[in-house]
Parts: structure tokens; sequence; C-alpha cells
């Protein structure tokens, strides 16, 4: 169809006297497309609905995709726990972690762990079924009530001259007693809410919110065929019908999507590289390739909106994590375990149009080729797989395509993974940042210095300039370089640059908000990059409800579910009489779709967090204090819990209960847990405060400052309060100390300012007075005082 139309289009440009030709060719196609489309809804008319048929029915037809299968860590996802699927040494061993001792043994045909419970009691539990096969394999144990638990002894499935064939902790070098939320009974390791939708197919979770037990099913056991392709029914129903014989039946042979590669990678002869521009035009967003939402869907950090079986828009179904610490560094390289779709959007290959399949066999999960061979299917080896370009010997460890381009980051003590950026070594930016870069993985008793010199010298004897890389930028604004605010509207200007960069540099203006940063922010909610329009969206919080509803209430309607439950946030303060009538309606619906999201997310405290915030919003303060309640009961070391719940209290005067609230958190928390004992320590010195205990509200705030001391609010407040303390060098080096970190921070400028007027000290008044200049509004007072100042 799309053929036809452009050859008509051409017709039309070529010989624009031909008019009446054109108007009857055009004509013909709008005739030709209502008999499609009619054909097409008639077709699809008469079939049902989707329903999943089972890998035995599509191995009927596909068994060489089925063989290839078989075997492959999709296939492994999950077993029963049978003797076949059993990888583990069940043969009554016993393991040791700090003193918990775990038995591991057979009986009567069945297999069975004595492990502490809950409770720190010894007890028996049967092992229903295996997660995984390698390198681990893990063990999913019932605990009564619809959970099954992933035991955090697993059995190492590597060969035993790689340091396999045992048992390990995945907490190795801590204990995890039975209190600790990472002890294999916490919230954790259920793996209903935390590993399941992504290791079978068509599961159902099936949580009971009145009971708090699961009713979890699926239709298979391991991520089988239409965990991939979607409910495959229709399509069973169109081969049975033959509706695909003049291939206008479907667009995606009654799937709901293709999985198809678009275009051919093609070798000319002025390049090293290949090229498919077709994929480059049609695939490079996220929003228009399939096999990466699907393949997506589970190989990413990120929140699931609803179920995604029904279309492959990953926007439509999750909430994809941005490149923000702690997960990435702030380059955007993997820190903790992210998988690989938030690594692989920062990458060339993807603005490319490379996809999954271009690298990986979908079916085995293998690659298409070994060692270096795989990258050469697009980048010519007499070019790169050459030691001119690699600069280590043929053959060795460093000329390996992957080590340079691809290091890996093991997770679960043996488990290494590799970065997806596919990015070049930078050790000049981990020479200054601490970031970690390839060369230093395998020299590790060399410096980053050294490496960034060798790089260098390389850089200068071929006489190739390092090109600008998005983490030259960055980089320096996430980890508080004094033109942090400057660096990341660059970076939302830039154009090309990767929409997941686009939108976490919008994210980080968040720390620096300015009307600029605010302008920026309206001027991107028109973006076709849904990951860019949802981080543009939740930069407008600090706008006043009327000024948010005249920038978002044109998204109400959002192509994107991800964009749509960020406007639906937004707006759940927005008074109904600021909205025109034509408005409310549409704005009810989306408020009751994100309401229905959240209600479907309530067997985790982080889904009981956002739906207790959601109450707030809307008023009901008596729903949202039960919600932050049960989220404790779930998770009773969820740090923002506590946190929202004493806010609640604070909002109602209640600080007695806000005091006792954070205290039961801080007794919670483990001493390794410095970031949320920091936050809580926080919070419950404003709390002392609001209460005039400033002696206790003194000792609290220098507990956050010391346990956090890089989080330069923090610091500004604990420097206020010696300030009140009359301890004014003490405060002035506290606010000296957190300014190096953030050094356009207005509150923090201010009050060193204010500390040298009282000092009388007139160079550093004006120094303080010269970098708050241009950061205060032109026609304000303080715009005017600071000039006085500088005369």
């Amino acid at each position: 169809m799309e053929q036809l139309t452009a050859r008509v289009t051409a017709v039309a440009e070529n010989d624009a006297a031909e008019h009446d030709t054109v108007e009857k060719i055009a004509a013909l196609v709008h005739a030709v497309v209502l008999f499609l489309l009619l054909v097409y809804s008639t077709l699809a008319a008469a079939l049902p609905n989707a329903e999943f048929v089972g890998r035995e029915v599509c191995a009927s037809c596909h068994a060489r995709e089925d063989k290839l299968w078989q075997g492959s860590h999709h296939d492994w996802a999950m077993k029963p726990a049978t003797p076949e699927f059993v990888l583990g040494d069940f043969g009554d061993v016993s393991f040791d972690h700090y003193g918990e001792k775990t038995r591991l043994f057979r009986r009567d045909g069945r297999y069975w762990v004595t492990t502490d419970n809950a409770e720190g009691k010894p007890q028996t539990f049967e092992v229903k079924y295996t997660f995984g096969f390698y390198p681990l394999q893990q063990y999913l144990l019932p605990l009564g009530d619809g959970r099954l638990q992933a035991l955090n002894v697993a059995w190492d499935s590597r060969p035993q001259a790689d340091g396999g064939q045992r048992w390990f902790h995945l907490y190795p070098d801590e204990a995890i007693p039975f209190d600790d939320a990472l002890h294999w009974t916490g919230p954790y390791f259920t793996w209903n809410t935390r590993c399941a939708e992504c290791h079978s197919t068509n599961l159902q979770r099936g949580y009971q919110v009145q009971t708090d037990t699961f009713d979890t099913t699926w239709s298979e056991i391991n991520v089988s065929c239409e965990a991939c392709h979607g409910p495959g029914s229709r399509h069973v129903a169109l081969m049975k019908e033959g509706g695909m014989k003049d291939g206008s039946a479907s667009t995606h042979a009654g799937f709901t999507r293709s999985l198809d590669p678009v275009g051919q990678w093609l070798h000319t002869s002025d390049s090293t590289t290949a090229h498919n521009p077709e994929a480059q035009q049609a695939m490079a967003s996220l929003n228009n390739n399939p096999q990466l939402a699907v393949c997506g869907s589970c190989h990413s950090r990120r929140a699931l909106l609803d179920d995604p079986q029904q279309s492959g828009d990953f926007y439509q179904h999750h909430r994809l994590q941005l490149l923000q610490t702690p997960l990435y560094y702030g380059d955007g390289q993997v820190r903790d375990e992210v998988y690989v779709l938030g690594s692989f959007l920062q990458s060339k290959m993807h603005q490319q149009g490379v996809v999954c399949s271009n690298c990986h066999e979908p079916h085995s999960l293998k690659l298409r080729a070994e060692g270096n061979a795989v990258c050469a299917q697009c980048h010519r080896p007499e070019t790169f797989d050459q030691p001119q370009h690699h600069h280590h010997p043929a053959g060795s460890s460093g000329a390996q395509c992957v080590n340079c381009h691809m290091p890996e980051t093991t997770y679960m003590v043996v488990d290494p993974r590799r970065d997806h950026s596919l990015r070049i070594p930078r050790p000049d930016l981990s020479a200054t940042h601490d970031t970690p870069n390839a060369c230093n993985q395998c020299h590790q008793d060399r410096d980053a210095r050294w490496a960034a010199s060798a790089v260098d010298s390389w850089l200068q004897t071929a006489g190739t300039p390092r090109n600008w890389h998005f983490s030259d930028d960055l980089l320096p604004a996430l980890t508080g370089a004094p033109d942090a605010s400057e660096r990341l509207m660059k970076l939302a200007l830039t154009p090309g640059i990767p929409a997941l960069v686009e939108a976490s540099a919008l994210a980080g203006l968040e720390a620096h908000l300015s009307q600029q940063a605010l302008l920026l922010a309206q001027s991107k909610l028109h973006s076709e990059e849904s990951l860019v329009r949802r981080a543009a969206v939740e930069l407008l919080t600090a706008l006043p409800a009327e000024q948010r509803w005249q920038n978002l209430q044109p998204m109400l309607n959002d192509s994107s579910k991800a964009v749509r439950m960020t406007v639906a946030r937004q707006t759940a303060d927005v008074p109904v009489a600021l909205m025109a009538k034509s408005d409310v309606n549409l704005w009810q619906d989306l408020q009751s779709e994100y309401l229905a999201m959240l209600q479907g997310q309530q067997d985790s405290a982080d889904g009981l967090l956002n739906l207790g915030l959601y109450q707030m919003l809307t008023g009901d303060s008596q729903a949202a204090e039960a919600t932050y309640q049960r989220a404790i009961e779930l998770d009773d070391q969820h740090a923002g819990a506590y946190l929202n719940l004493a806010d609640l209290y604070r909002q109602q005067q209640r600080e007695t209960d806000a005091d006792a609230t954070l205290q039961r958190g801080l007794a919670q928390m483990t001493e390794a847990d410095r970031i949320n004992r920091a936050a809580l320590y926080h919070s419950l010195g404003l709390s002392q405060v609001r209460r005039g205990d400033y002696t206790s509200a003194g000792l609290s705030l220098a507990k956050a400052a010391e346990l956090s001391p890089e989080n330069v609010r923090y610091g500004y407040v604990y420097g206020v309060m010696l300030q009140r303390q009359q301890k004014y060098e003490a405060a002035a080096a506290e606010w000296r100390r957190v300014l190096q970190m953030q050094p356009t921070d207005q509150e923090l400028l201010m009050a060193l300012l204010q500390d040298s007027q009282r000092r009388r000290d007139i160079n550093a008044m004006q120094e303080y007075a010269r970098r708050l200049l241009p950061l205060v509004p032109a026609d304000s007072p303080l715009q005017q005082q600071l000039r006085q100042l500088l005369r």
C-alpha cells in the first residue's frame, strides 16, 4: 500500500500536467484502501479475541524454531523441581552462612530445604520449582499464602574448573538475618511480584488485597513462544482459513505485533560499516520498534503499567528507568542490575537501527557468530579486527571487540553481564570522575591516568580527534559540576542524542530548577519521543496547579500510557473549576485509568507508596494513612513508607506521631543502609525543630549530614541549625563544604553572603554577590541589592 501511494506521489511530482490522470489514480488508491480495510475488518470481526494456544500448537508448524528454543535460557527460565531439571546437590548437604544453617536433601523423591524461616526458626520447605539454570540456579519455596520465595542460597552451575558445582549465598560478604528485608523470606525475594512476569508465559499475579495472598497462574511455566509473539489463537485461525494467501488478511499474521527485522544490512565500497537506511528510518525510535519493545519488556529496569501481551508498544505498558544513580554511573554505564535495554538505547547501534536479532538468534538466544565474527557482520574485519584498531596482539583478550566496547559487570556473585551501550572506552573520564572503564577492567595493575595516556597516544598517532560524546557533559552534570544546569540544557537541546539521554538530562534539571529549565520542559512536551515527553511533564511539578493544567491539558490523551500516567499524577490536584467543561470527562477518565493502574500494584510496598501519594494528592488523607501503614507491614524496611507517613502526620500537625514513625523506621534500618538512615534522621531533625526540641534536632541533623555527606540539602539545613546554636564558624564551614558540590545553589550562596555580612568581610560579600547575580531574576529586589554590594 505504501509503495502504491509513493508511486502516485512520484507521478504527481514528475508530471504536474497530467492532473486528471493523477486524480484518477488517487481515486483508485482510495478505493483500494477502503477495500483492504473492509477485507481486514471483516476477517478480524469473524475471529475470536486472541487467546494463548500453547507451545505444542506452535511447534506443529514451526518445528525448527521449537528445536532451537529447547534447552535455551527461555526454556529453562522456570521448571518443576524434578530430577530432570534440578542441578544442585541435594544429597543431604549442609551450608552455613554467618550462622544461618541450610540443609538441602531429598525425601520421597522430592527436594527439600531446612533453613531459617521469617521468625528466625528452622523450618523445612519443599522445593516447588527451579529458577534459571546457568551460571546459577535458584529454587522457589512456598510460604503457604500463595507466595513463592527465591532461596538466596543458590547453586553455582558452572564447571568445577571455573569455580562452580557448589552452593553459595547471594550476599557472601554479609549476614542476612531473618529480620532483614534481603532475607529470602522478605519482599525482595517474592517471586510473584519481583520475578514471575518475566519467567513464565501469560502470567497473572492474582494478588488478593483483602487477604494479602496470591493465586498466581500462567499458561506455560517458562518463557515460551507466546511470551514473545503474543497470544496465537488468531494466527492459528487465519492459517486454518487460508487468510494469509494474499497477504492482506492481517498486518502481523494474526498477532498484535511483528518481530521481524526491518530492511537489509548492506555493505558499500566507500564504507567500512554496513548500513540499513530502512531500519534506521523506521526503527531507531523505541516507539516504533516492536522487537526491542518485546525483548526490552523483560530485559530492562522498568515498572509495569499493564499487561504487555496485547501490543508491541513498550511505552504503552512500561515506565523505563532513566540514567540516574545508583542504577547507572553518571556517564550512563551500567552500575546496578539494570539488564540491557537502558544501555542499548544509548548506543549508536540502536540509532542506526540494530535490533536484538541482528546479534542473537531469537529462539536459541545464542550469538549469530563466535567471537569477533558477530561484529564482523557489519564492521569490516580488515579495518576493525586489526592491531592498528584495537592496539592489542591479534587473537588476545584485548583484541576481542566486546572486551573494549561491552565490558562485563558481575551480578549475583557469578553472573557476568555485558554493558550494551557499545561505547568507546574513556579512561580520561575515569581519571576525573572515578567511573569504570574497559581498559582498567583488564589492566587492574595500572590506574586510569595510565590508560587515558595510552588512548591519547593512539589518537595522536592516528591523527584522530576525540569526538564529543554525551558523557562529556552528562557525567560532570550528574556529579555536581558548577555548570551542571548549562550542561544539562545543552544535552536536552542537542540534536541526535539518544532519547534516553535527553530525558535523563531533563530529569537532572530537577535539582537545578530555573525559569529557563521550566521553559525548556514546556518546549519538550511536544517531542516525538515518549521518554522525553514524560521527563518534561515530571519537570513541571514546581509550577502552580493552574499553570500546570494549561501546559498539560493537551496531553490528557497522549498516545503513550507512560506519559498519560505521569500527566494523570501531575494533574490529580488540579481543581475542576480550572477546567473547561469539555475537558472534565476526559480528565476524569484519565484519573480513573491511573487509579486502576495503582490499585493493580498493591502487592508491593513501592506500589502502595504510589497509591498513598495519589490519595494524598486527591485529599483522602485517611486512606493514605492506611495505605502507608500497609506498605510498612509488607516491607518494614521501606524508608519511603516511613517518610511519607511522617509527612502526612506533619501536615495534620501530629508531630508526636511523626516522631514515633521516624524512630520506628530508624530502628528497622540496618547499619549498612546509610542513605535511608540519613533521610530518616533528616526528617526526624525537622520534626524535632517543629516541636521546639532543638538539642535533639541538632543531633539528628548532624547525623544525617554525617551519613550522607554528598547530600547538599542535608548540609545546608545542618548549617542553619549550627547557625541557630550560634556556632557561626562551623555553620559557614559546613555551607562551604557542600557549596563545592553545588556551586550554584542559591540558598547556600545567600547563607554565606549573610554570614560574610555578619563578619563585615567586604571581599567575601562581593564574591558571593557576584556568584548570586546571574542566578536571580533581573527585575527582583535582590538583584538590585546585589548590584549595590558590587559598586
